[in-house]
């Protein structure tokens, strides 16, 4: 007994720690996945909609342009994880195209109901440290990646 409870307990506790891994890899693509439907929705459906041209980014964002602006899309993903305990860095979620392509697209008249893509990377740190090493990098850490993409609706 003495011999084999070191063994069940650090068992069991990774499986835990996979168990976390699973779910901020669930929370983490269901908020790229929000922030991607809420960044292909029309912002604004106006009599006369228009976007800036950019650079430089206005601040804050017109309230006469259809397109989000990436500022906006990003927090969308982080107060999608309110609650969860889980805060992605803004430097590790990408939007494709960018705004500046986004409202060129939308200026020109181009091609409607092209995909935004929404990325997003999360260095997720296990607690038992021989599943970090066996799972993980050298650090313990597990990087998750996630994205989705939608078809914009304007």
């Amino acid at each position: 007994m003495a011999v084999m409870v070191p063994f069940l307990v650090i068992g069991m506790m990774g499986m835990l720690d996979l168990g976390r891994a699973f779910y901020y890899q669930i929370s983490i693509t269901n908020a790229v996945r929000e922030a991607a439907r809420y960044a292909v929705q029309p912002y604004y459906l106006g009599l006369n909609p228009g976007c800036p041209t950019i650079p430089p980014v206005p601040n804050p964002w017109p309230s006469n342009c259809v397109t989000q602006s990436d500022d906006a899309i990003i927090a969308r993903v982080n107060q999608e994880l309110n609650g969860t305990g889980i805060v992605v860095p803004t430097s590790a979620i990408q939007v494709s195209p960018n705004e500046q392509a986004r409202t060129a697209t939308f200026n020109n008249d181009g091609t409607p109901q092209y995909p935004i893509t929404v990325n997003a990377s999360f260095k997720f740190t296990f607690i038992t440290p021989i599943i970090g090493q066996l799972v993980g990098d050298a650090n313990g850490q597990l990087t998750i990646n996630t994205s989705a993409v939608f078809r914009a609706e304007y």
